[in-house]
């Protein structure tokens, strides 16, 4: 199959020049990017034709974090008001009752969403997999397969639980908070399973997998070394949160006698394969060392201000050296999952680090830096060098956006800056994976929108009930913050 692509107003490659063409053009063929340019398209026969007109185009974005399994939980009046423990001790009940088919619906229509914003591949961290069960898993992949996005699955676990949540859970749900609590053996077996199946590190692959804990296992650092060494031996990444509370600052001193990122490095778990999610409490010293080890960040701003965390310092990690991405995070602690919002976002947030008026503008990201962060950074944190540009021989990722509507008048003098400062639209014209196109002017071409979302509905609404029978909270009563 050949296509063309033509007509593109502006295309963005991020390749290794980070060349802007006008008036652009790009042949595909296959799962490939033959040829591209400006100026009048190449003659000959095409299978199909595409019309970019007043498009910027780009390769397809990279979602570096997110938690399908969330979107279970989206918009909660119960969980709209609270810190990261209060959140948690409501909806970990609800999470822990998914069932196969409950995750099959949230996952493909947060596919969706991401298809249609621009995202061409995902991450998904998979922290919380019920009573250790692969058939949560192969779920998931099923899905997504269908879908046609690219998947980078982390197989995460949980084997501690954040402070006191294990006995108030427990209370409720039973013993290991329901079962949601993983025991190390089974999960370590879980994940070299996980690996030797769907692990798929050719080009053009959809789907390779990725190892890690929710969080660091502070308490259990036999359980932590085991991942990087299972890492190694296979060859994967490793993905976490990690933003360390004076609790676990204090825990690491006295028991370690070494600061949180220090003692992860004793453990070998920092390297060019590891990245982080959120890292909003890392200090100078701490970043210095990520930058010299290679360890990159997911940086998920919207999930920033739901939460109401500290905002991180993404300007001194890139200068340190950092790979810094760009995910949305999970829909509980972003609610929307819409990738274009991300950069929309990541392009102004960090600004306010210490609380406006400190990061002096000259550290402040401009668009492109945002896109390269979205498509090549993103692409390197999960080892992937077959995505994240447009050029010859790579795979034909390709995302753009429509920019005519009246959100963008005025904005024309830069399209990209256009695309990101101005506008309401998020919707991509185009979102080609691996030569096919799956979102046409805003509309996916494989599936019924509306039916992936009735279906996500319909799971989400079973797993509320479960829980509010088995734990007496009212999920759609909003609450004041303190309970």
């Amino acid at each position: 199959m050949r296509r063309l692509i033509e007509n593109i107003d502006t295309l963005h490659t991020c390749d290794d020049e980070g060349r802007v063409l006008r008036r652009a053009w790009i042949v595909v063929a296959g799962s490939r990017i033959a040829a591209l340019g400006d100026g009048p398209p190449p003659a000959g026969d095409f299978d199909e034709r595409i019309d970019l007109s007043s498009s910027v185009a780009m390769p397809g974005l990279v979602n570096a974090h997110h938690h399908f399994f969330q979107t279970l939980t989206r918009a909660l009046p119960r969980a709209q008001r609270g810190h990261l423990l209060d959140w948690l001790s409501v909806l970990y009940p609800v999470w822990g009752l998914m069932q196969p088919e409950d995750l099959a619906a949230v996952a493909s229509a947060s596919a969706a969403e991401l298809l249609l914003t621009g995202a061409t591949t995902t991450v998904d961290h998979f922290y919380l997999v019920p009573r250790c069960e692969d058939a949560y898993l192969e779920t998931e992949v099923e899905a997504l397969g269908r879908m046609g996005i690219r998947l980078h699955l982390v197989r995460g676990s949980m084997t501690t639980i954040e402070s006191d949540l294990e006995a108030r859970l427990s209370i409720t749900l039973g013993p290991r908070a329901g079962g949601i609590i993983d025991d190390p053996a089974p999960v370590l077996a879980s994940m070299r399973r996980a690996v030797e199946r769907w692990h798929d590190a050719s080009a053009g692959s959809m789907l390779t997998v990725a190892l890690g804990p929710t969080t660091p296992t502070w308490g259990d650092p036999d359980f932590m070394r085991a991942v990087a060494q299972l890492s190694d031996e296979l060859a994967v990444g490793i993905h976490m949160h990690v933003h360390p509370q004076s609790t676990d600052r204090m825990l690491c001193r006295d028991q370690f006698e070494k600061g949180p990122v220090e003692w992860l490095d004793s453990l070998g778990m920092l390297g060019p394969r590891t990245w982080f999610a959120h890292a909003t409490r890392m200090n100078d010293s701490e970043i210095a060392l990520l930058g010299e080890r290679g360890v990159g960040v997911a940086h998920c701003p919207r999930m920033i201000m739901r939460l109401g965390a500290r905002i991180p310092y993404i300007h001194r990690m890139r200068a340190a050296g950092m790979p810094v991405g760009i995910g949305v995070d999970g829909a509980a602690s972003n609610d929307s999952g819409s990738m274009l919002n991300e950069l929309r976002l990541a392009l102004l947030l960090h600004r306010l680090a210490d609380g406006g008026g400190e990061v002096a503008p000259e550290f402040w990201m401009t668009p492109q830096d945002v896109l390269g962060m979205a498509t090549r950074t993103g692409a390197a944190l999960i080892g992937r060098s077959d995505i994240g540009a447009i050029a010859p021989g790579m795979q034909a990722d390709i995302t753009a956006f429509d920019m005519r509507g009246v959100g963008f008048a005025g904005a024309r003098a830069d399209l990209l800056s256009g695309l990101l400062l101005a506008g309401d639209n998020t919707m991509s014209s185009l979102t080609m994976v691996g030569g096919t196109p799956l979102v046409v002017d805003g509309k996916l071409l494989r599936q019924d929108e509306e039916a992936l979302r009735a279906a996500a509905d319909r799971a989400a609404k079973r797993v509320i009930e479960r829980a509010a029978r088995l734990t007496g909270i009212d999920y759609l009563a909003f609450t004041d913050g303190r309970t």
